[in-house]
């Protein structure tokens, strides 16, 4: 049976030589059926991106669809043999090949995912590595996990405002610990008084109410302040670059 597959694939490979890419590309697309059924997920992801790229120089420039579909179940074949970088990478092709099919949510979904996967690609190469390879891995995983949390990669925008209002909170509990001035008046605010201060310092708004923090507060409110400077924007940023597609 496993000398069948390869013949198979080997009959894929003399008829993509021979600019053959519709057979080839069935040929490939069986091999992979008969990979998955041995649980043979590595070749059956070779076989099916392959499949996909020979049908994509059937078709040029007419839909992709198809060939997208194909390079997704190839990289979630790579994802369960353990290729997260193959599998980043496919996801890649397919993320391109729903693009050029003006499919937007799986162009999403895929790209989402090839970055994911490459997240996953870094952080299991931290403990099998030396120090050197430690120190040029740890930061990009730290910058996609940052990026995975803080917005998705761009493609879940929405996880800004549920961070935007943990963080609001927390300051808030912060705050209630120091002393905050009103006027003249010096305070020590509630939690309410405390997260409408939050607010306002994260947001920018609301300055006319002439609230200040006092003390340690200061530090807390130059660090919120900062963190909505910074936080917001990609917002609008991750708002624009997911909806303006459509």
């Amino acid at each position: 049976m496993a000398e069948d597959k390869k013949s198979l694939e080997q009959q894929a490979n003399d008829l993509l030589e021979s600019e053959k890419y519709q057979e080839a590309a069935q040929l490939y697309f069986q091999a992979a059926k008969d990979f998955q059924r041995h649980d043979r997920h590595d070749r059956a992801a070779i076989c099916l991106a392959a499949s996909a790229s020979s049908r994509a120089l059937i078709l040029g420039d007419k839909t992709f669809h198809h060939v997208a579909f194909l390079y997704e179940e190839a990289a979630q074949e790579a994802q369960a043999a353990g290729d997260l970088e193959y599998a980043s990478m496919l996801y890649k092709y397919a993320a391109i090949a729903y693009e050029r099919d003006n499919d937007n949510n799986s162009l999403s979904e895929c790209f989402f995912k090839s970055k994911e996967a490459y997240r996953r690609f870094l952080f299991g190469g931290l403990f099998h590595s030396n120090f050197k390879q430690f120190c040029q891995r740890f930061i990009p995983w730290l910058t996609a996990t940052f990026a995975y949390l803080l917005w998705g990669y761009g493609e879940r925008p929405q996880r800004i405002i549920l961070f935007g209002l943990a963080l609001i909170l927390i300051f808030a509990l912060f705050y209630t610990q120091g002393t905050l001035i009103k006027g003249h008046v010096s305070l020590k605010p509630n939690f309410l008084q405390a997260s409408y201060f939050s607010f306002t310092t994260y947001t920018r708004v609301g300055l006319e109410e002439n609230m200040l923090p006092v003390g340690v507060n200061k530090v807390f409110a130059v660090i919120e302040a900062f963190l909505g400077i910074f936080t917001l924007p990609l917002y609008l940023t991750g708002l624009c670059r997911k909806y303006l597609r459509y």
